[in-house]
């Protein structure tokens, strides 16, 4: 099964929103990158982000909407609770790599404090060009610094197969701290319809 296809812009998804006025958040893009494994039905969750509270509420509500449609779904800070030390990333990386996981969803929550939009935009595609695992996410981003943002770019992926390679990913619009804490729900709602729309759901 084929999901290649080319960058979609979620025009629909950021119009319903504001049509409605219940969101400030949009998925910018989102590609389905064209493996042929089938659609995992066991994921683990794993955000990474600077706040823990955060990355908690991320993980948890997205666990809540995957079980809801029938699949089964991990938070990963019930397994590695922090993710600042460097023995962490090492234990994240065996949970990944643990038989009976079929799938890995990530929720980066990229600092723009420093790094600016279009820096971050144009680093994403860059990503998105390459070949990347999950494994090589964790080991660059591991273990997270201790000061926190006030600005953020969001960014989904959904990974599968062996090694773990990307199926999926998604990037938001910017956000400030005070969005995140309000906005998970909206947020990870996105994502799922733009896993629903790729078919990966």
């Amino acid at each position: 099964m084929n999901r290649a296809g080319p960058a979609i812009l979620a025009l629909a998804l950021a119009a319903s929103g504001a049509a409605a006025g219940e969101s400030i958040y949009r998925l910018e893009d989102y590609r389905s990158l064209g493996e042929t494994v089938a659609r995992p039905t066991k994921l683990l969750i794993v955000a990474i982000a600077d706040d823990p509270e955060l990355r908690n509420r991320f993980e948890d509500k997205f666990v809540t909407h995957l079980r809801g449609r029938e699949i089964g779904a991990v938070a990963s800070h019930t397994l590695v609770p922090s993710l600042t030390e460097l023995g962490d990333r090492d234990k994240l990386l065996a949970e990944i790599e643990k038989q009976g996981i079929e799938g890995v969803m990530t929720v980066r929550a990229v600092a723009l404090d420093e790094l600016g939009e279009d820096a971050w935009i144009a680093a994403w595609k860059t990503w998105l060009a390459g070949e990347s695992t999950v494994r090589d996410l964790v080991e660059q981003t591991l273990p997270l610094p201790p000061k926190r943002a006030k600005r953020y770019g969001i960014e989904f992926a959904l990974w599968g197969g062996s090694p773990g390679r990307r199926l999926w990913a998604a990037r938001t619009n910017t956000c400030s701290r005070n969005d995140l804490e309000e906005g998970v729900g909206d947020l990870l709602q996105l994502a799922i319809d733009g896993l629903k729309d790729s078919r990966w759901l």
